[in-house]
């Protein structure tokens, strides 16, 4: 079988019905904090009264907490579960804005340091301007090569989703493919995942489940941090030790309200 055809049997793509003007909803939903040249984001989170707070560690730092789930947020997890068949449901996301001055990423998985085993992530994407062009696409390759690639089109109210396990052998990377400079179309994307790790607050501190306080890394902390994350960016069979740090303040946190 073509090592493409492996990749997109991999990868679950479909569209939303068009019902409402979803980029400008979710536009208005969260506090934006700008993290890079023509880049905004927020980290979202489904609080569960029982377990605690939902907690997804990446490399990426914010100085805001993450954010409370809103009604949009939850509609949206819900039609995308639906649509796509994924069996398990979303508790934390990641919000992101994107203008043409960001035009590029660097190809990776996504960190999986507490995202559930047999979970899965789905990237969604809108525009402001739906009819126009370019477009963004996520182009998909194995790790250890880019010999082999295979490219989604991000379109307007699409959807593309993958689990965890495809993760683990994949990287991914969203590019703007357009020679020259154009019209700028902002790309508004949700990727939605669910988290294994839920942290509770108590007395200004944040808590592990397994009791362990959750702390800011040190410098050799923070080192080791982004050496593991090279690590699972080229190896399938990474798996991460127990980390009772983070390197993003906004972890130390409790979400804030809508």
């Amino acid at each position: 079988m073509p090592l493409e055809s492996r990749i997109s049997d991999a990868i679950i793509s479909c569209t939303l019905p068009a019902e409402e003007d979803l980029f400008a909803e979710l536009s208005a939903s969260v506090r934006w904090e700008d993290v890079g040249k023509g880049r905004r984001g927020a980290v979202l989170t489904h609080v569960d009264e029982v377990e605690g707070v939902p907690l997804v560690r990446t490399t990426s730092r914010y100085g805001d907490p993450a954010q409370r789930f809103r009604p949009v947020h939850e509609r949206l997890a819900r039609r995308i579960q639906e649509r796509a068949s994924i069996p398990v449901g979303f508790n934390n996301a990641l919000i992101e804005h994107y203008t043409n001055a960001y035009r590029t990423m660097g190809g990776h998985s996504d960190q999986a340091l507490d995202l559930a085993d047999e979970s899965f992530i789905a990237v969604f994407s809108c525009y402001q301007h739906p009819e126009a062009s370019p477009k963004r696409k996520l182009i998909f390759a194995p790790k250890g090569s880019d010999d082999e690639r295979f490219e989604i089109p991000l379109d307007h109210n699409s959807v593309v989703a993958f689990s965890v396990d495809s993760n683990r052998r994949l990287k991914h990377r969203i590019v703007l493919d357009t020679p020259a400079p154009a019209v700028d179309n902002p790309w508004l994307g949700v990727t939605f995942r669910t988290s294994k790790t839920f942290v509770r607050y108590r007395d200004g501190h944040a808590y592990l489940p397994q009791g362990a306080r959750l702390r800011l890394a040190d410098d050799e902390q923070r080192t080791e941090f982004y050496r593991l994350r090279r690590r699972e960016n080229n190896e399938t069979d990474f798996t991460y030790p127990q980390l009772a740090y983070t390197i993003s303040e906004s972890d130390l946190m409790p979400p804030a309200q809508p």
